[in-house]
């Protein structure tokens, strides 16, 4: 009976010990590794100007439901809840108890036979604080997670916000082109008049009617590539109003320094962020299997009973230790994790350069565009003054039709540009936003749950 109760006291301290193991762990892991998957983000004050331009935008909610609907960061949001299991099971280690139950028979020279039993209660035991760094990679894999979702998030964002301005700017194209073939018509009809009163030549007409047919062309083309990416809207993000806007918003002048917005990308970028979280991700890793040259001990409870000459009983209750003999392997591998670890270093430095050009890009494609939307405007505007004046002229047939045509088309391919730029201007100012967080950002999705 005294037996049967050391064996159970003994059983029972070693699984407080785990459990003590285990928290202490938890408890090193949480002090020592924060989680900073996620930061907050300082919105600038927006004005009246960049309020309006952002109008040109898809309302912001719908914008974020429907990225939390895409496939990419739906599975993005499962590899979140992969690596909380990850952590579960790096928490609760690889090592299981394992039960052995042995029975003896066992014959005396003098013809006895007994029966013997043996039961054995074993477990390796994670050492030298190898509990608390599985912790730690767990955490960090969770930190990894959240970081792979939010690039993949911005990434979204990205690719929403250019097909959303390529479907603006079709649809100012067919506007335009609408207005042009309003204008053609006009003439076509002018030059009708004049011919049928024989002060023009039926070339004229001719020249008239040609046009038409060359405005309404361009428009019925307008129209497809429009549509195109109507449909390829409603596919790719469902749920997302159609773009709808009768004029386009003004692109506002941002006045920030060109290193304020260097610094405001770079500080927040979850490019960065994610190869920083797998380069910690590896270190972690290769410290962890470099303690594996110290290999774990096996340690385990035993209780036997055998029989004794004399009809008797001899009970047994022992404790056993085993521990392997490390060999080159173990030194191999560590090895090639240390390797791994420098390898995601680098690519830590290769994304830090890669993020700094491209916001250096980004930077300098908002403030060319505003100038050069500007000057287009400016063309659109003189243009459009000498077709009005070549129209004027050839009414009064102070011009011919020839010349009121090639203004009218000069003017058409001037007021085309000059909404690409507008629409340029706006999307790379939408873009730069987008990259400094203060637009569309995740971290808001985190911080409103």
């Amino acid at each position: 009976m005294k037996s049967a109760r050391a064996f159970f006291l003994l059983l029972t301290t070693l699984s407080a010990a785990a459990t003590a193991t285990a928290t202490i762990a938890q408890t090193v892991s949480q002090a020592t590794v924060p989680n900073t998957a996620h930061h907050a983000v300082k919105a600038m004050p927006y004005n009246a100007d960049l309020v309006h331009a952002l109008s040109a935008l898809p309302p912001e909610q719908a914008v974020r439901k429907t990225l939390e609907n895409l496939p990419q960061l739906r599975s993005g949001a499962l590899g979140i809840e992969l690596a909380n299991s990850g952590k579960t099971r790096l928490q609760a280690g690889q090592y299981e108890w394992t039960l052995r139950a042995t029975a003896k028979r066992r014959s005396e020279q003098n013809g006895e036979r007994f029966n013997e039993q043996e039961l054995t209660l074993e477990r390796p035991v994670r050492w030298f604080g190898k509990a608390a760094k599985d912790l730690a990679i767990g955490d960090k894999g969770i930190e990894l997670a959240h970081a792979a979702q939010a690039d993949l998030w911005h990434e979204a964002s990205r690719s929403l916000m250019k097909d959303w301005f390529d479907s603006l700017r079709e649809s100012a194209g067919i506007r335009r082109l609408g207005e042009q073939l309003t204008l053609a018509e006009q003439l076509r009809g002018i030059a009708e008049k004049r011919v049928k009163a024989g002060d023009a030549a039926q070339l004229e007409l001719l020249m008239a009617d040609t046009e038409t047919r060359r405005v309404s062309i361009l428009l019925q083309q307008a129209q497809l590539r429009e549509e195109q990416i109507r449909q390829m809207l409603e596919t790719n993000y469902p749920g997302l109003p159609q773009p709808r806007l009768e004029q386009l918003p003004v692109p506002a002048t941002l006045t920030e320094s060109a290193s304020f917005w260097q610094d405001k990308i770079m500080d927040d970028n979850h490019e960065l962020e994610l190869a920083q979280a797998e380069a910690d991700l590896f270190n972690l890793q290769a410290g962890r299997i470099a303690s594996d040259k110290m290999p774990d001990p096996t340690v385990g409870v035993l209780s036997s009973r055998e029989q004794t000459q004399n009809g008797g009983q001899t009970r047994m209750l022992g404790i056993s230790i085993s521990i392997p003999l490390p060999g080159g392997a173990r030194s191999a591998e560590a090895s090639n994790a240390s390797l791994k670890a420098r390898m995601a270093a680098e690519r830590v430095t290769q994304a830090r350069l890669k993020v700094y050009s491209a916001a250096q890009r980004v930077i300098t494609d908002s403030k060319r565009s505003h100038a050069i939307w500007q000057t287009m405007q400016q063309i659109q505007q003189q243009s459009l003054t000498q077709a009005s004046k070549m129209m004027s002229a050839y009414k009064l047939g102070e011009a011919s039709l020839s010349e009121a045509l090639a203004t009218r088309r000069q003017a058409l391919d001037a007021t085309l540009a000059s909404e690409s730029a507008q629409i340029d201007a706006l999307a790379a100012l939408a873009r730069l936003l987008l990259d400094a967080h203060l637009i569309w950002s995740i971290d808001q999705v985190a911080e409103n749950r």
